[in-house]
């Protein structure tokens, strides 16, 4: 017993070296490791709400999870899992609109394709090139026609990316909040909120970066006459609170709007378990 408890004595000791629990002096070797990575060796984790048919609900597959639940928020990467009803904080920090290219769910052609922007789906619209079924844009068969089991389709998406902020630890994270669908008008809603945003300066009132607001989003039921689902809330809760946390979203913004942020929808899309026929 005694010699147990001087091992562990001494275990304590070595890592409560400052190193944020490593229990090694890394000072001289930060960051090595990566020099020969690029921007297109990194993804970034989605923000997506846990549904019913979602992976990790699933006890037969693989990314099963006993601790998920429906309506939960999870980080796509990580696999952190937060509860909807509590919600979390995010800080937008780019915005972008989006129409993905998607083979039908299920088939042997399905998958993602590809994005355009907004003015190209307008003119593959234009043109007749695609053809707007219950606010979906299907590329339609030889004949003209429409299957929704054989035609691929443009999803309009909106691409929220922001600073995750751990409702416990306060650490931030970089993921993408990406809505489609019914959650559309989740997305006009943070947009607008954002936009009316007003503080006082010496030219009078003004908008802040949206990446001085903290959002709070927790998750609700939603329905329609296809089913049930989890969808987002989003409410304003106040400012950043320090000088680094803002320092922090200025520069993921600048990074976004350089473009220079890699999205890998498929996994996004596979991770969520979303339903496209509901939202």
């Amino acid at each position: 017993m005694v010699a147990k408890k001087k091992v562990a004595t001494k275990s304590k000791e070595v890592v409560n070296t400052g190193n944020n629990g490593l229990a090694v002096n890394f000072a001289g070797d930060v960051g090595q490791g990566l020099e020969n990575a690029d921007k297109d060796s990194f993804a970034i984790p989605f923000l997506s709400i846990i549904q019913k048919m979602s992976p990790c609900v699933d006890e037969d597959d693989a990314k099963y999870d006993e601790n998920a639940r429906p309506g939960m928020l999870t980080n796509t990467v990580s696999g952190e899992l937060f509860d909807g009803k509590k919600g979390v904080w995010f800080l937008p920090c780019g915005f972008q609109r989006r129409f993905l290219k998607w083979g039908p769910r299920g088939s042997d052609n399905g998958g993602f394709k590809g994005e355009v922007l907004p003015e190209k789906a307008a003119q593959l619209l234009g043109d007749g090139d695609v053809v707007n079924e219950s606010g979906r844009l299907f590329f339609p068969k030889d004949d003209g026609t429409v299957d929704d089991k054989k035609c691929d389709f443009l999803a309009d998406t909106r691409n929220h990316f922001g600073l995750l902020i751990h409702p416990e630890t306060g650490d931030t994270a970089q993921v993408l909040l990406s809505l489609t669908s019914t959650q559309i008008k989740k997305s006009k809603t943070l947009m607008t909120l954002l936009n009316n945003v007003k503080v006082d300066s010496a030219n009078g009132k003004v908008t802040p970066p949206t990446w001085a607001n903290k959002v709070l989003l927790t998750t609700v039921s939603e329905s329609n006459e296809k089913g049930s689902w989890s969808g987002l809330k989003i409410e304003l809760d106040g400012f950043v609170d320090s000088q680094e946390l803002y320092d922090a979203g200025k520069a993921f913004h600048k990074s976004v709007s350089a473009e220079a942020v890699i999205v890998n929808y498929e996994a996004g899309a596979e991770a969520a378990g979303e339903s496209d026929d509901k939202f």
